[in-house]
């Protein structure tokens, strides 16, 4: 299963990749995000970085949610993929492309290719439009991205 949403951001494409990039900056334009430390702080950014995250279940209660950055192409690709939480680790993956100052972001929230991310495809079916909703929380992040600088 498969989401992917696009959104043009009014900034420079350095600015956007290093925002999304930063996971302590999740829960500003992530609404399920509780809270996210790097699990090496001070460890720069990149390949095999680990967020330690908390997120609200739907049904309330926090679970974990921690992820790995699997993919660190400043300033064009970014991905990472889920760790835990359960049973199914979705990949969150955002390609970023900058014409006139102005960047495009993809999001794309992919699970279900292999182990029980497979068994459960049903079920990931029943709930792709929550997948669709969480890729497009990248306009959240826009948003925050286009306030002016003493706003942020």
């Amino acid at each position: 299963m498969q989401a992917t949403h696009d959104v043009v951001v009014n900034r420079p494409i350095e600015d956007v990749f290093d925002f999304l990039a930063d996971g302590t900056n999740n829960r500003y334009w992530q609404p399920m995000v509780v809270s996210t430390d790097a699990a090496e702080p001070g460890r720069p950014i990149g390949i095999g970085t680990v967020f330690r995250q908390k997120v609200r279940h739907p049904l309330g209660f926090k679970v974990s949610a921690d992820y790995r950055l699997t993919a660190y192409e400043r300033p064009t690709t970014l991905a990472a993929v889920v760790t835990s939480g359960g049973p199914i680790r979705p990949t969150m993956s955002y390609e970023l492309s900058e014409a006139a100052g102005v960047t495009t972001v993809r999001c794309t929230l992919e699970s279900g290719r292999h182990g029980l991310g497979r068994l459960a495809a049903p079920f990931l079916a029943v709930i792709h439009p929550l997948f669709a909703w969480e890729a497009a929380w990248v306009d959240d992040a826009k948003e925050i991205l286009e306030l002016p600088e003493e706003a942020r």
